[in-house]
């Protein structure tokens, strides 16, 4: 459904030791590249996907993955520095989902948001991601609405009871319904 709202490719990750390990995609038809993404592993620190599993761990944690993983600069819009990744973290907590602003790959566009177990602990993300950079402009807000959505959906089949007290989880009802 995010797939065919969006017309973007959406995939699942999940966390694999230090990196994010992809394990379903649909890709969008309009993507020039004829690739699979399954099975490929990319870093936590510039993907969406990646800094949307990172941002419900402990800073801890997070310190520990960052060091086995490092930080490499994939081009001149990647995160390397560990205090503006912390903010960037915070950031895609308090609104659920998390960017990726061509941190990873030149001229590819995402929107990430975690998926939790029945433990309430982060062990995946969901993620939509393209070319076009309406991703993050004018598509920002259905698209982030729907990967929301999207990831807690999975992760309410993974027996996750969200708790009332996170705002992030408050009503997210169906934006790709509407649409």
């Amino acid at each position: 459904e995010l797939a065919d709202t969006c017309r973007e490719s959406v995939y699942l990750t999940i966390l694999d030791k230090s990196a994010c390990l992809y394990i379903y995609a649909i890709e969008s038809s309009d993507r020039l590249l004829a690739r699979t993404a399954i099975g490929e592993r990319t870093p936590l620190h510039c993907t969406s996907a990646g800094k949307a599993m990172l941002s419900f761990l402990p800073t801890e944690t997070v310190e520990t993955l960052i060091k086995e993983q490092g930080m490499t600069k994939y081009n001149d819009k990647t995160i390397i520095d560990f205090a503006v990744l912390l903010n960037e973290l915070k950031k895609s907590r308090d609104r659920g989902f998390a960017v990726d602003k061509e941190e990873h790959e030149t001229g590819m566009f995402c929107l990430g948001s975690p998926v939790f177990n029945e433990s309430g602990e982060v062990f995946a993300a969901c993620s939509v991601s393209g070319t076009d950079p309406d991703i993050l402009g004018k598509k920002k807000a259905l698209f982030s609405a729907g990967v929301r959505y999207t990831a807690l959906e999975i992760s309410r089949r993974m027996g996750f009871v969200p708790s009332g007290d996170k705002k992030i989880w408050k009503e997210i009802a169906n934006p790709l319904r509407e649409v």
